[in-house]
């Protein structure tokens, strides 16, 4: 059954791992694939969501090219937003994720939402500092580092981690807002990256963890 009573994992032990089992929890074949975030993993700091400072008010989908190609996804439940791929496949809650997105034609490229309860008062700074965490998750996926940053996110300290490997490029977000760790794993063959970089990382900056 879910874990939700698990409290907040320190840095200490984020170098752990733990393998996701479950139904939808395959990201991709090869042996390079990253961990399937699990709830498990998100406690040990595998986690993953993209959140960017947006303001008050959203880019025009126009401006930033995302016309057509996404609709705007809320859980008042959960307390987020979130652009969602025109298209996908939805898949609801699971023991894995509370939500996750996955391209028909090419289910590598997928997109999770985790949310998992922590101590009052946290915030990721708790974790580490974004180069830290970055480090950590990198590792513990067998990936390179492309980037990392932090930022506010409408008030919330968010940590944006962007990885790769021969085979899968990856975007990973971390914040938490009112006792969540929030984690978005954007997830895309690297092949096909280029493609994909903008929808990716528009979604990407969509998230906000409070509605």
């Amino acid at each position: 059954g879910m874990d939700r009573s698990a409290g907040f994992v320190g840095s200490g032990q984020l170098l752990r791992s733990g393998r996701a089992s479950g139904k939808g929890t395959a990201v991709c074949m090869s042996a390079e694939r990253p961990a399937a975030a699990s709830r498990r993993d998100v406690l040990l700091g595998i986690a993953g969501t993209i959140g960017v400072a947006l303001g008050s008010s959203q880019p025009t989908l126009a401006a930033e090219g995302l016309a057509g190609k996404v609709d705007p996804y809320q859980d008042a439940q959960k307390g987020f937003k979130i652009l969602k791929p025109s298209g996908w496949n939805e898949f609801s809650a699971s023991e894995n994720f509370d939500v996750k997105w996955q391209d028909i034609i090419n289910p590598v490229e997928q997109i999770t939402v985790i949310t998992t309860p922590v101590t009052k008062g946290k915030t990721v700074a708790d974790i580490g500092t974004s180069e830290e965490v970055a480090a950590k998750l990198s590792k513990s996926r067998s990936m390179e580092v492309v980037g990392s940053s932090s930022k506010e996110n409408q008030g919330i300290m968010t940590y944006v981690v962007e990885m790769k490997s021969k085979s899968v490029h990856q975007i990973t977000v971390l914040a938490i807002n009112r006792s969540k760790l929030y984690t978005v794993n954007i997830t895309c063959p690297e092949n096909r990256w280029s493609k994909r970089e903008k929808l990716m990382k528009g979604i990407a900056e969509s998230f906000v963890p409070r509605l």
